[in-house]
């Protein structure tokens, strides 16, 4: 009897073993599935996050030097270079103005629909995380599934088809990029478990709930806000750097006590190869660091602010410009076309937007120049030669042209001949077939496009003659 006891007892301590691995293995073989598709989720938004980021991408060109005016509607959009000899954007077509189509309109809704979905459900996914991670996981499917939704709009707003400018799909596609990308932050700090410590989980959370509150709440859209919202940008860049270069020029020319300051930072320089504490004491003593101009470098630094200043002008023109030409468009008045007297031919209006495209790409490149002059104005300004192409020096320095090759002179030539291109181009605005349709700009835009092409070459000239006496004095 007592060993059928012991036997049956062996027999049910097994059974209970097995039943507890079997249990223990269930349980593991769950969180490793659980795991495995929070790992798969994140790795389908990594690949969604790239999907995006290719759009709109620049492409490979072997002649992109010789873009295209802003009135050569005809031939076709804009080539812009970026910055690059090998490659340029083909700047889109658009289709509307202030009128915003219907299936953009669909886009917009599904950016907000996908941003309010994940903005609920990133918050059950942390709590969920906090108590159980496997619990939690489950949510990561729903998240993806939101972040799908945000990935469907950009992508029917960058379609060929859409009519959206460049300003419009590049904010749409910068704010998904936000949210797909801190989304995949906060389920990777789960999968991690850094989630868990302290308030990290609730931190990560609160960055993906603002990502998608610029999505519902700060998105402008249709192409009238976003292309304005982009020119007030550059407009605001003008007024800062005004602002910078003004301060400077207003604490005067550089002083006797400077120049004994330049002196003393030169022997410093010398003793710190002695001593290397105290060239680091003279830098914190600020000797010679350069927040002075001299006299004959205030001059440039002036002239250039002006130039500038009618950067802002022209790009401020061309707000009041679009809005004329949006007008004429939309409203299908104030087009003209003496000979045909085909009002309703609607590529006419193509041109027309076409037209409004290339001359706000154009402003673009007066944005970068204004950058482009402000970082060549931090004192002390360089205004020596720049070696031609050939690697020879030329007699340019004793002739009158010598302020064409400094690096302020060239970046001046280059942003003058985009002021003066927009200007023009707004002054008389004909375009389309034999420049046959005409858009009718109101007495504020032609006064102001009179008052600026006299600015543009009185500015562009003081800086000319301000960089030769500079060259003059140093030689």
């Amino acid at each position: 009897t007592t060993t059928i006891l012991h036997s049956i007892f062996i027999c049910l301590q097994n059974t209970m073993s097995t039943t507890s691995n079997n249990k223990k293995s269930s349980k593991g073989n769950q969180k490793a599935k659980q795991r495995n598709l929070s790992n798969e989720n994140i790795l389908s938004l990594k690949r969604l996050a790239l999907a995006i980021q290719e759009l709109d991408k620049p492409s490979s060109s072997s002649n992109n030097k010789n873009l295209s005016s802003p009135g050569s509607s005809n031939s076709g959009p804009l080539q812009v270079a970026d910055n690059s000899t090998t490659t340029s954007i083909t700047i889109p077509s658009i289709h509307h103005w202030r009128n915003i189509p219907a299936d953009i309109m669909g886009a917009y809704k599904m950016l907000h629909d996908g941003a309010q979905l994940i903005k609920t459900i990133s918050t059950k996914y942390t709590l969920m995380g906090k108590i159980s991670l496997g619990d939690g996981s489950k949510l990561s499917t729903e998240l993806r599934q939101g972040c799908e939704l945000l990935s469907t709009a950009a992508f029917l707003v960058h379609s060929p088809h859409s009519g959206c400018a460049r300003s419009t799909r590049v904010l749409v596609k910068q704010r998904c990029l936000a949210v797909i990308q801190n989304v995949t932050i906060l389920m990777e700090s789960f999968v991690s478990t850094r989630a868990l410590e302290g308030n990290v989980g609730a931190q990560l959370t609160g960055a993906v709930w603002q990502a998608c509150d610029e999505v519902m709440d700060k998105t402008p859209k249709g192409n009238r806000a976003c292309m304005m919202r982009e020119m007030f940008t550059w407009v605001r860049d003008c007024d800062e750097t005004m602002q910078e270069f003004e301060e400077l020029v207003a604490l005067g020319p550089i002083s006797d006590d400077d120049d004994n300051n330049e002196k003393k930072t030169e022997k410093v320089h010398e003793q710190g190869i002695e001593d290397g504490n105290t060239e680091w004491d003279g830098f914190c003593e600020n000797l010679g660091t350069g927040e002075h101009y001299t006299n004959d470098e205030i001059s440039i630094v002036k002239s250039c602010l002006a130039l500038i200043k009618c950067s802002r002008g022209v790009i401020g023109l061309t707000l009041k410009a679009l809005e004329c030409a949006g007008s004429a468009v939309e409203g299908h008045i104030v087009v003209k076309d003496a000979e045909e007297g085909n009002n309703g031919d609607m590529s006419h209006y193509d041109n027309i937007f076409q037209w409004m495209g290339n001359l706000h790409e154009t402003c673009r490149k007066i944005a970068q120049g204004v950058t482009n002059i402000g970082c060549a104005l931090y004192p002390p300004l360089n205004v020596s030669l720049i070696q031609c192409e050939n690697g020879g020096d030329d007699d340019a320095n004793n002739d009158n042209e010598a302020w064409t090759r400094t690096e302020i002179g060239r970046h001046a030539i280059q942003q003058k001949d985009w002021l003066l291109s927009v200007t023009r181009e707004i002054e008389k605005p004909n375009f389309g077939s034999n420049n046959k349709c005409q858009i009718e700009m109101s007495a504020e835009v032609r006064e102001m496009c009179n008052k600026l092409l006299v600015a543009i070459e009185k500015r562009t000239s003081d800086i000319e003659h301000s960089i030769q006496q500079k060259i003059i004095i140093g030689r």
